[in-house]
């Protein structure tokens, strides 16, 4: 933002107005005297950007209006705000009024995002949502007469946001907020997604052992199944198509006893495995119950050798405090190992089961297929023909059946795989979230860069009893060697406040085009400053604002700046109460 020029216009009956003031592209100077009406003219600037500002009666009285005349991105606005309302702005472009603001919020909503400035919602004292306010950000560019010179950063109302300084700070230099609120309502969301996930994960698991529990897939898939209904599938086209019935369909029982058993044969050994796997758990779990009395006599033992007062006189002496953990450690531990065992156990023991039962059924369905088969050698060809066919179909609608849960299971181990991941990604991004508050490097050069400006400028300040040894804090207040700003006091408090919103101002300009580029003072100190420090300051910040097109804006009365290029004097032109005044 860019000020081009300022003008007070007055009310229509005994009316104060004042001329166009126009702004310099780098040094705004007002010279005059004491009471001559400087600081209106300097709080009607900011006025007219929103903040807020208590006049004199007088001046609401006589005068109707500040209208401030900006550039934004290469456009020209009119910046309009009536004196005698609370908040009454309106904005022009073009001589056309496309906006009229009567409250901050709404100003700040458009002001703010117009100048770059992002607009994350901010957590306040009261631990609700706000956005930023421009009277929060005007503080960091605008050093109030009475109380800008008392403090780094001094708001015209109450600090209303959580962190306000340091939160202002990193608006203005373009860092993420300490404390977004939408931050803390994605944690929020992101907690309430992970207990959800983690109910469907239970509900996800449950489901797929009560699908794997209906049919035996060990050593089964898709492909294995798919394979022999095709060998079926053709048993059954040259059954068909055979001219030897007989010797056919003889032969389809031999291919189906065949397949039986091989099935039947993985199935004993998987019936052997498992009755492995629960016999050694059994074994396990009576060693680890083994080791379990033995720690229980240790104990009992530890317990007789405290009753002992030549061990121990002391009640509650500790010696054994140890052991008494590693005790209770290990019971733990021990008793977490048969749970887990037991649950093994259990779940082998269902398989075994299983397996028992499809053994039984395997077996019984080859002891009658060979029963068939025998009597098919003395049956007519079509009545075998018919048994045969009826086998085989069978056959392939039971595997096609096997299949078809082997497919949902498979589809399941996939939503349940899914489910784990999305939990996994949901964690990690609440822990990013919620991740150590560490300052970035871009964040520590900020400060570290903030610090070494500062001590130049106290240098330039002439500043003799400050240190120079400056370190930035987390909320970018200076600690001076072991000092802060508390305990200076007049000169000092002044010269350690412009050096240090001079170096923040640098700081600023340094990482962005955009936003505020202005630094306002409203007559620092001159009576505790000398003329030639003073001067010294100016004519740096003269160099940084033509450097980095930046404005200097500022009222004085006994030091007087010598204007160059680019700078601009206003001097009071109305001669009224004895000495020029700037309203009239």
């Amino acid at each position: 933002m860019k000020l081009l020029s300022l003008e007070i216009k007055p009310n229509p009956i005994s009316g104060w107005a004042s001329p166009i003031l126009n702004f310099g592209n780098d040094i705004t100077q007002l010279y005059a005297k004491n009471e001559s009406g400087k600081t209106p003219i300097i709080q009607s600037i900011i006025f007219c950007l929103g903040y807020p500002v208590d006049f004199r009666a007088d001046i609401i009285k006589h005068c109707a209006s500040a209208n401030l005349v900006v550039e934004i991105e290469g456009v020209e606005y009119v910046f309009i705000r009536r004196y005698d309302s609370k908040f009454d702005l309106t904005v022009k472009k073009d001589n056309l009024e496309i906006h009229r603001f009567y409250n901050e919020a709404d100003f700040s909503k458009f002001i703010l995002p117009a100048l770059g400035y992002a607009q994350d919602r901010l957590v306040t004292t009261s631990n609700q949502p706000s956005p930023p306010y421009v009277s929060a950000v005007i503080p960091i560019f605008y050093l109030d007469q009475d109380r800008g010179y008392s403090e780094y950063y001094f708001p015209a109302n109450s600090f209303f946001i959580k962190n306000q300084f340091p939160e202002m700070v990193r608006l203005a230099a373009g860092f993420p907020p300490i404390n977004s609120y939408d931050r803390k309502e994605k944690v929020i969301e992101v907690r309430n997604t992970l207990k959800y996930l983690d109910h469907s994960i239970i509900d996800s698991r449950k489901l797929l052992q009560r699908l794997r529990g209906e049919v035996n897939v060990q050593g089964r898939n898709i492909d294995n199944i798919n394979s022999e209904v095709d060998t079926l599938k053709k048993n059954l086209e040259n059954l068909k198509n055979t001219k030897d019935i007989k010797s056919e369909a003889l032969n389809s029982f031999d291919v189906l006893i065949h397949k039986l058993r091989s099935q039947l044969r993985e199935v004993i050994s998987e019936e052997r495995d498992l009755q492995s796997k629960i016999s050694s758990s059994k074994s396990i779990q009576k060693e680890i119950e083994s080791e379990i009395e033995t720690l229980a006599l240790n104990e009992e033992s530890l317990s007789a050798f405290r009753t002992l007062s030549e061990i121990c006189s002391t009640p509650n002496c500790g010696m054994f405090f140890a052991s008494s953990e590693s005790y209770g450690k290990s019971l733990l531990y021990l008793k977490d190992q048969i749970k887990d065992l037991a649950t093994s156990t259990a779940t082998n023991q269902q398989r075994l089961d299983m397996m028992t039962a499809e053994r039984t059924v395997i077996e019984k369905s080859i002891q009658e297929l060979s029963e068939e088969r025998g009597q098919a050698v003395s049956k007519e060809g079509i009545d075998l023909f018919v048994k045969a066919i009826s086998q085989i179909s069978s056959s392939i609608f039971d595997l096609e059946l096997q299949k078809t849960k082997l497919l949902q299971i498979k589809q399941q181990e996939s939503n349940y795989l899914n489910l784990q991941l999305e939990r996994d990604r949901n964690i990690s991004l609440e822990e990013s979230m919620q991740g150590s508050r560490e300052p970035s490097a871009e964040m520590i050069t900020f400060r570290r860069n903030l610090a070494i400006q500062m001590a130049d400028w106290l240098d330039t300040l002439r500043s003799m009893t400050i240190s120079r040894e400056v370190k930035i804090d987390s909320e970018f207040k200076p600690i001076l060697g072991e000092e802060k700003l508390k305990v200076f006091k007049g000169s000092s408090k002044a010269r350690t406040v412009l050096a240090y919103h001079a170096a923040l101002f640098s700081q600023l300009l340094s990482r962005t085009d955009s936003g505020f580029r202005f630094l306002i003072f409203d007559t620092p100190r001159q009576h505790e400053l000398q003329i030639e420090d003073l001067d010294d300051y100016m004519q740096l910040l003269k160099q940084i604002a033509r450097d980095c097109n930046a404005q200097i804006i500022f009222s004085t009365t006994s030091y007087r700046y010598s204007l160059t290029e680019g700078d601009e004097e206003w001097l009071p032109s109305f001669p009224q109460f004895n000495q020029p005044m700037y309203l009239g």
